[in-house]
């Protein structure tokens, strides 16, 4: 999936944003598969097939306010995610799952914790395991990330930040409402179905 920020041109992202992410990745759901990893982190180990795994700071990736709902950002500790499903309804299902009240991380195909250190590899039979760092590509597994608790403090003069580079909270609202009842529709037979593919 890390092919998602890299295939929506930077033009897209800029203009769009979480639509150009959206648009893109229902493009590249179907080509998903999952990976063999193994992550090392605080509290233990993850070491199987995975579609995705996402490490955070804050509660957004690609415009997704609700990733990890419960974000700190003076905790010193990275939020990760696992996503060990590569059923393309059931990340659907997920996504929407997230969309309307953030407890996809309570869901028995996702593994959720907080790190302060990650260790990232594969089993040298396995293909390359391409990081994404911000919607960039960073370089392939294996990689090492630890979080450097209040390492560095940040400025910015919001009154000087254009209104056109923020989206409104209606128009995320609107974007996941159309998407939360599209999913619905889905039924239990297309998603049985897709699982036998």
């Amino acid at each position: 999936m890390t092919e998602l920020t890299y295939e929506v041109p930077s033009d897209l992202k800029r203009v769009f944003g979480y639509l150009a992410y959206l648009a893109k990745g229902a493009e590249l759901l179907p080509q998903i598969r999952p990976i063999k990893m193994h992550l090392k982190f605080d509290e233990g180990e993850y070491d199987g097939k995975a579609s995705m795994f996402f490490l955070g700071l804050t509660n957004s990736v690609g415009g997704f306010e609700q990733i990890v709902p419960d974000a700190k950002l003076d905790d010193g500790k990275f939020s990760l995610i696992i996503v060990k499903t590569a059923n393309v309804f059931e990340i659907l299902h997920l996504v929407a799952i997230m969309l309307r009240s953030g407890k996809h991380v309570e869901d028995p195909r996702v593994i959720y914790t907080k790190t302060s250190k990650l260790e990232v590899s594969v089993p040298q039979s396995q293909k390359r395991l391409m990081i994404n760092l911000d919607g960039e590509y960073g370089g392939d597994a294996p990689m090492t990330f630890e979080n450097l608790h209040q390492h560095i403090e940040m400025y910015a003069d919001v009154d000087k930040i254009p209104n056109s580079a923020v989206s409104t909270a209606e128009d995320l609202e609107r974007i996941s409402e159309g998407f939360i009842k599209e999913v619905e529709r889905l039924n239990d037979e297309e998603i049985d179905e897709d699982k036998k593919d």
